[in-house]
């Protein structure tokens, strides 16, 4: 079947997220206090840090054991309900997790060549689609607008918002549907085999392994095989014209 549409990954896919993580979550823990301090002045902070992290932790424990994201917004209820903050509203919780994620987002600079690839890829007439593992929808959007690579972008789906993570093949085929297309025209690229070429595999499409640091992990013996291998972005436009015109 000739292609249609493309589902790709965020992280090291579209940007990179080898940060200074050390560094990264020192920041994101005072934009945590920062936008909170306002609503709860009295919140022993040191401990609030240690409580929402540990959740973050567990929650990530379940997505990988059940494939079902935990929001952060949720892991900070956790956390503040332990310092009996109780009964506070969607807002004041998002606004919490906007300022713990605000280092981050900042931080993830766009693979090199990801706009011409993406923009080639929309000359060609391809629907795209962002399909993302993370505990915060409001992230990967924002990331994307501020580095202006959304409006290349049919269709956002992120676990956070919607329960399933990668390698459900839900997720994938939500995108398909909001794509208006079949599995069999749809080719997914991601860096992890564990998720997108697993998840892929799964959902019936097709599936590219993004190795753009040349260091992808090693593809388990029986595990999900990609059809292709690519190592730098611009390599996409030619292999999806191929099939495009099968």
């Amino acid at each position: 079947m000739a292609l249609k549409a493309v589902l790709f990954d965020y992280g090291n896919t579209l940007v990179s997220t080898r940060l200074d993580w050390g560094a990264v979550l020192a920041a994101n823990l005072i934009g945590l206090r920062a936008a909170l301090e306002l609503h709860f002045p009295r919140l022993h902070y040191e401990r609030l840090n240690r409580d929402f992290l540990f959740f973050r932790s567990m929650g990530k424990q379940r997505a990988e054991k059940e494939l079902i994201e935990t929001p952060a917004t949720e892991s900070l209820r956790q956390a503040l309900a332990l310092q009996e903050c109780r009964s506070i509203t969607e807002d004041t919780l998002q606004a919490g997790v906007d300022g713990f994620f605000k280092a981050e987002e900042e931080a993830y600079p766009i693979i090199f060549g990801i706009p011409e690839t993406l923009a080639g890829l929309k000359e060609m007439g391809l629907k795209l689609s962002v399909v993302s593992n993370a505990t915060c929808g409001r992230l990967v959007r924002r990331a994307l607008e501020r580095r202006r690579l959304m409006g290349y972008f049919d269709h956002v789906a992120v676990s956070a918002d919607l329960g399933p993570c990668k390698p459900d093949p839900s997720i994938f085929w939500g995108s398909m549907h909001a794509l208006e297309a079949k599995a069999e025209d749809c080719a997914v690229v991601g860096d992890r085999p564990d998720t997108d070429i697993e998840g892929a595999r799964r959902a019936g499409m097709r599936a590219v392994l993004a190795n753009f640091f040349g260091d992808a992990a090693d593809i388990p013996m029986g595990g999900p095989r990609p059809d292709v291998v690519i190592r730098h972005p611009q390599d996409l436009v030619d292999l999806f014209r191929k099939w495009v015109q099968p």
